[in-house]
């Protein structure tokens, strides 16, 4: 009779005994995927990286992308007085920039000697070269991760899609026999899922960069929202690190009429700090079939 019953099931294996190894199989891969994607996004710099705290608009790059860098920008330009606000969300350049500014503020006020929307200012050519430019400093610095290392860890996402055609196939084999496959399908689309999203994200900061951040947030306690500091006393440098180190929250902390001039989105500093543009480079996911 066990001889019978055996002999119905898909490869002669119970859909049982095979969700229980599917389980394990799924979850050995993801859990070794995603140590292979933390040691592929733990870049070592090949020299002794300056410190960031000179440069607040490249810090502010490394923590939320090419826009914070742009409101890093503006902030230290709104307390250096070379750019005003002018109306529904527009900035118009002022004054001289003095000498040894640098180049991201001196591309904006370029760019701004006529009224510009802020969130168009990152796509006029100077500023975009100079945003370019940030990003190079920073990925030849170690901080970010270039194209190249992004795909291997992209890359790495291919073995749960091995685990994911495993299931496909025993699932296929199943329906043809006429077997349950419900408890599978359920697996199957979770571990798809797992892999869809390491083949699709990967994170643009590295590790060391991750470590730079956050001790800069330590370093720099003093510039947090939680203090809300005076961007008068602490000057433009001041103003553009507080941006740069905790996102927008301190814009909003520290100025919030200027923030709500430039029509900026408040955001909640633990989004910010948290990695949105750096991510991580686990992918949470399981697996398992019938």
């Amino acid at each position: 009779m066990s001889s019978l019953a055996a002999a119905g099931d898909t490869w002669g294996i119970s859909g049982t005994t095979f969700l229980s190894a599917y389980i394990v199989i799924a979850t050995a891969v993801w859990v070794a995927a995603s140590r292979a994607r933390r040691a592929l996004a733990d870049r070592r710099p090949d020299r002794l990286v300056a410190d960031l705290s000179s440069r607040p608009h490249d810090v502010a790059h490394l923590n939320g992308g090419p826009d914070l860098a742009v409101y890093s920008a503006l902030s230290s330009m709104h307390v250096s007085g070379t750019i005003v606000t002018a109306g529904r969300g527009n900035v118009l350049a002022c004054g001289r920039p003095e000498a040894g500014t640098d180049e991201l503020e001196r591309a904006i006020h370029l760019t701004a000697v006529v009224p510009v929307p802020r969130h168009r200012l990152r796509f006029h050519r100077v500023v975009g070269t100079a945003l370019a430019a940030v990003e190079r400093r920073l990925t030849d610095a170690g901080l970010l991760l270039n194209d190249g290392e992004r795909r291997s860890i992209q890359r790495v996402g291919l073995w749960m899609l091995a685990v994911a055609g495993l299931g496909l196939v025993r699932l296929l084999a199943g329906v043809a026999a006429a077997r349950p496959v419900g408890f599978l399908v359920v697996a199957l689309f979770a571990v798809t899922a797992v892999a869809a999203v390491q083949l699709i994200h990967a994170p643009r900061r590295s590790r060391f960069g991750d470590r730079t951040l956050a001790r800069l947030r330590d370093e720099h306690h003093s510039l947090s929202p939680a203090m809300k500091p005076d961007w008068a006393a602490n000057g433009a440098t001041g103003a553009a690190l507080g941006v740069g180190v905790f996102g927008m929250s301190a814009l909003w902390a520290s100025d919030p009429a200027f923030a709500d001039e430039l029509a900026a989105q408040k955001v909640a500093a633990a989004s910010e700090v948290g990695g949105g543009y750096g991510g991580t480079v686990d992918s949470g996911g399981g697996g398992g079939g019938g």
